[in-house]
């Protein structure tokens, strides 16, 4: 392994950082998903993140204070850190087992770093099989070292503060990355940019493809989506509004110019699921309460276009053809044919397999929910549908402070949209760190708040909030 220089940056800081001072920074370090930590040469010069390396110290840390005991008291029988080890177990045991079992008998679309091969090729064991397992088993740790960390009283509002740090550096990266194509500015990303990753961007429509910290402009839409519905829960259960409020909105405006189809369909998903929501909290409660901001959006955006429809028609025609190069045209290019095509391969996959995948990183698809499918099988589907059973719908938050319960939904609210936009778009089985460490943070405590809880957290959120809106 050969450490770059922001590995090096991330040893130093993992060395002297606090207890919280580490949620910081396992948390602000996914930002960077470009960025190269490290190089695995045994694995063709495999990328390690920041994120992947700081998460390896953190264990460590925990494992140092709390014993392996301790470690392993999240993965209990039943809990969701149970439901996670099955599957990271199973994921293991398919990237070594099937690929082998199935080598030379159908076609897959997947990736070897070690021969170079890329794209439709027979079924045989390849790099990704190790790396998407490495992975795999990094989101493991990731879920349990946080679990641990957050059974620490004064946990939570940290979490919640760090993410508002990462909402507000995602907001200067996108800027930096548009200063730089509109405005000429010094390609300080580049610098950051260093992973062995193909850089896709350009423009459409006569707006640039951020991209941000990321390598693609679905990467940055998934990732932005991830931490707008975070930010956004905080606010409307007015929780550090300060800064949670223009940090959504501005969020929020980066997806609408992001031009990515990830960002359109993703948001689009989560705003009709906070209507619904909305729609039947007030049918079965007879009050909106602060869901009203769903429901004003969709009256006034129905108004607004009948307005624009009549009275200005020239901003309709520009509205509708920004939509129509946007997302009409990837609909109709050869990239939307060659993703069609991997979604098509990837459920043959599955049949191919007799339902039991091809094995993980074995093939690639152009969705998640068919990459686990045609990767992990039925297994594997069945095991990652109880532990996200067991994230979203644990109980127990009227008993927590007020701030703590706000950031659970928040967490909740949060891994549910990085999963929309991961069905939209992405193309391989890792979900990303933040995904683990918000599923940590989604899952209510068994202790007693009364008891552990440290003084002064009432926080100004709501005491009962909803189990899940968008």
């Amino acid at each position: 392994m050969v450490p770059s220089i922001f590995g090096i940056l991330i040893l130093l800081l993992a060395l002297v950082v606090s207890t919280n001072g580490m949620v910081y920074l396992a948390i602000i370090a996914t930002l960077f998903g470009a960025t190269a930590a490290a190089y695995a040469t045994a694995l063709g010069g495999a990328n390690i993140t920041p994120a992947v390396m700081v998460q390896l110290f953190a264990a460590w840390r925990v494992l140092r204070k709390e014993g392996v005991t301790g470690f392993l008291e999240p993965m209990s029988f039943l809990k969701p850190g149970f439901w996670l080890l099955l599957l990271t177990i199973w994921a293991a045991i398919s990237a070594v087992v099937m690929p082998r079992f199935f080598q030379g008998q159908f076609m897959v679309n997947s990736m070897d770093r070690d021969s170079g091969e890329f794209g439709l090729m027979v079924i045989a064991p390849v790099s990704m099989n190790i790396t998407q397992a490495m992975y795999a088993v990094l989101g493991l740790f990731a879920f349990v070292t946080m679990r641990v960390t957050l059974q620490r009283p004064g946990v939570y509002p940290i979490l919640a503060k760090a993410m508002l740090w990462l909402a507000g550096l995602n907001i200067a990266a996108a800027l930096l990355d548009l200063a730089q194509y509109h405005l000429g500015a010094p390609p300080i990303l580049a610098f950051i940019k260093n992973a062995n990753y193909k850089l896709l961007g350009g423009e459409v429509a006569g707006l640039m493809r951020i991209s941000g910290t990321f390598a693609e402009t679905s990467a940055f839409s998934q990732f932005t989506l991830t931490v707008l519905a975070f930010t956004h829960t905080l606010w409307i259960n007015k929780v550090y509004t300060r800064w949670s409020a223009p940090l959504s909105l501005a969020n929020l405006g980066l997806l609408l110019i992001s031009t990515s189809g990830t960002a359109y369909v993703g948001l689009s998903i989560c705003f009709a699921m906070a209507f619904t929501y909305s729609v039947a909290y007030f049918m079965q409660h007879g009050d909106i309460g602060k869901y009203r901001l769903y429901i004003w959006m969709a009256v006034l955006g129905v108004v607004g276009a009948v307005a624009v429809m009549l009275f200005v028609p020239a901003v309709l025609d520009a509205v509708t053809d920004y939509f129509g190069v946007v997302v009409g045209k990837k609909v109709t290019s050869d990239s939307a044919s060659v993703r069609f095509a991997m979604n098509a391969r990837a459920y043959d996959n599955f049949f191919d397999s007799f339902g039991l995948g091809t094995g993980l990183g074995s093939n690639r698809a152009s969705s998640f929910a068919l990459v686990l499918l045609s990767n992990l099988g039925w297994i594997g589907v069945l095991f990652f549908g109880l532990f996200l059973w067991s994230v979203l719908m644990g109980r127990g938050r009227a008993q927590m402070p007020a701030l703590d319960a706000a950031v659970v939904l928040g967490a909740r609210h949060a891994v549910l949209a990085s999963l929309v936009a991961a069905c939209v778009s992405a193309v391989v089985y890792d979900l990303g760190v933040v995904f683990y460490i918000l599923a940590a943070a989604a899952v209510v405590p068994h202790q007693s708040w009364a008891i552990n809880a440290a003084p002064g957290r009432s926080g100004k959120a709501g005491q009962n909030p909803p189990a899940i809106t968008a």
